[in-house]
């Protein structure tokens, strides 16, 4: 660590909640509800996360809010995660690095800095459980008891506190274990001493899914985290969740840049090599150095696979951004890699860094001001319905409204176009599940008795000449009128979204 400050632990801790106080901050500025948070603030959740296998997450927010509800306390959950999380990276780096400078910390960094985790940071209500989450993998990675068989057991039982947050996260346990792995090549660990440890975490990861089967698991019952049949189409199906997972990459690496991200995947590349070479020098016969230079060479295909990790083989067919936790590993060894062969060259190129995370930080930045721009967008189409509903004399007495959304998902953003269009990976971010408005956001104007419609029942009933002509026909929706409820059927919208293309040029 020539011509680097090291740092002592209060001030690698203060480095990290200063960081990570400053990349939640979009998030918590902009207050928005995301996809989930209308109906759970509504108090519909009771019980859902259990129904989930997430139990702890449950007990979470009835610690934090004194009462067996799901209340809307944000972002003080968030708030208190992220210190969590600070901790548990300051742990991290003492870890791997005994003696660590800022640029080891920015190695750390993408823990939480990982682009696609602000996909989980979106939900004001699951996003900090899934925050603890990684806190909980960190301290089943860190932990530092002496005695073999009581470390196995306490990792086990953080390992199954993970599952009982967020199971996904179990993908960052995987690849923490390969980062583990590499710095053991680095530093030219014995050959018996690296199988072990690699032999260690297999027994934590499979001692910490019985824990969490025999306990949590049994409160499960919602389909959601159903296998795949195992049919003909099962390998088919797998290969596409995995090509879409290459193809979500792909839009990070087109909104950081193709120069910026082939000179990270280069240096890596260079670091990898140089490493590897080390497992020549190590302690122990040929044939196990062989078995570790195998191992060293399919950690590459272990990270590349824990980026989508279990999700390959669920029936669940949406694959979001927090879904991705994985990749906090990958971008955590790209880090590794480059901040060794830089360090190799002249330590003062480390600083070199910083250009990877003021892009993270960047990125945070302008996702914060696109979920402003929906919030701003949803707040004016349900101020639109919320008019019609009020002041049109024929819908004053209707008991019940029935919601029904566009046929296709999506987020239509005028105001967010020029920021997806040049960092295509921010429309990704916020998710095709997230649509231009929910039934659940009219409580906040006033409108008590709007609920979630299905398209198919309403054109059922237009069919059979139970709903006339709209009593409201705008731009965006229609308001159709029946003989006992009335339905709010929004409209595809098919204006451009690039305000730019109405634009009118003087010559």
């Amino acid at each position: 660590m020539a011509s680097e400050r090291v740092l002592s632990p209060h001030q690698v801790l203060f480095f990290f909640i200063v960081l990570s106080l400053a990349y939640v901050f979009p998030i918590v500025h902009a207050d928005y509800a995301y996809v989930d948070d209308n109906w759970r603030a509504l108090l519909q959740a009771q019980g859902e996360w259990g129904e989930q296998g997430r139990i702890l997450l449950e007990w979470l927010y009835w610690a934090l809010s004194f009462s067996k509800a799901t209340i809307n306390i944000f972002p003080l959950p968030l708030l208190i995660s992220v210190f969590a999380l600070a901790w548990a990276m300051a742990r991290l780096t003492f870890w791997l690095f005994p003696s660590p400078g800022i640029t080891r910390c920015l190695v750390i960094f993408p823990v939480l800095g990982n682009p696609f985790f602000l996909g989980n940071l979106s939900y004001q209500y699951d996003g900090p459980g899934m925050v603890l989450a990684l806190v909980a993998v960190i301290c089943a990675v860190t932990c530092r008891v002496e005695q073999r068989l009581l470390r196995l057991l306490i990792s086990a039982v953080l390992i199954a506190v993970t599952l009982s947050l967020y199971q996904l996260t179990i993908s960052l346990f995987i690849g923490l274990c390969v980062v583990e792995y590499v710095q053991g090549v680095k530093d030219r660990t014995p050959v018996d001493a690296l199988m072990y440890r690699v032999a260690e975490r297999v027994g934590q990861l499979l001692v910490g899914g019985i824990f969490y089967f025999l306990t949590a698991y049994q409160l499960t019952f919602n389909a959601r985290g159903k296998l795949l049949a195992i049919d003909q189409q099962w390998l088919g199906v797998v290969y596409q969740k995995f090509c879409f997972s290459l193809e979500m990459i792909d839009l990070l690496v087109a909104s950081i840049g193709n120069m910026v991200a082939i000179t990270v995947l280069v240096l890596a590349s260079a670091g990898f090599m140089v490493v590897m070479k080390n497992i020549l020098h190590l302690q122990g016969s040929t044939p196990r150095k062989a078995a570790v230079a195998l191992l060293y060479l399919l950690s590459v295909v272990v990270l590349i696979g824990s980026v989508p990790g279990i999700m390959l083989f669920l029936a669940e067919p949406n694959l979001d951004a927090r879904n991705f936790i994985g990749f906090s590993a990958v971008l955590m060894v790209l880090f590794f890699f480059i901040e060794d062969v830089l360090g190799r060259v002249s330590p003062k190129w480390r600083v070199l860094l910083v250009v990877p995370t003021v892009f993270m930080f960047m990125l945070s930045y302008a996702y914060g001001q696109v979920l402003i721009a929906k919030k701003e967008l949803e707040s004016a189409m349900a101020g639109y319905i919320a008019q019609d509903i009020v002041g049109k004399t024929e819908l004053m007495d209707v008991q019940r409204f029935y919601y029904v959304g566009p046929r296709t998902a999506g987020n239509w953003l005028p105001r967010g176009h020029g920021a997806m269009a040049h960092l295509p990976v921010l429309r990704y971010l916020l998710s095709t599940s997230n649509t231009v408005l929910h039934p659940h956001f009219f409580p906040r104007l006033g409108i008590n008795n709007v609920v979630e419609g299905r398209r198919d029942d309403f054109e059922k009933r237009l069919e059979a000449g139970e709903v006339g002509t709209p009593v409201v026909n705008s731009k965006f929706y229609a308001i159709y009128l029946s003989a006992e409820a009335a339905f709010i059927v929004m409209k595809e919208i098919s204006d451009p979204e690039n305000y730019n293309d109405n634009w009118l040029v003087t010559p």
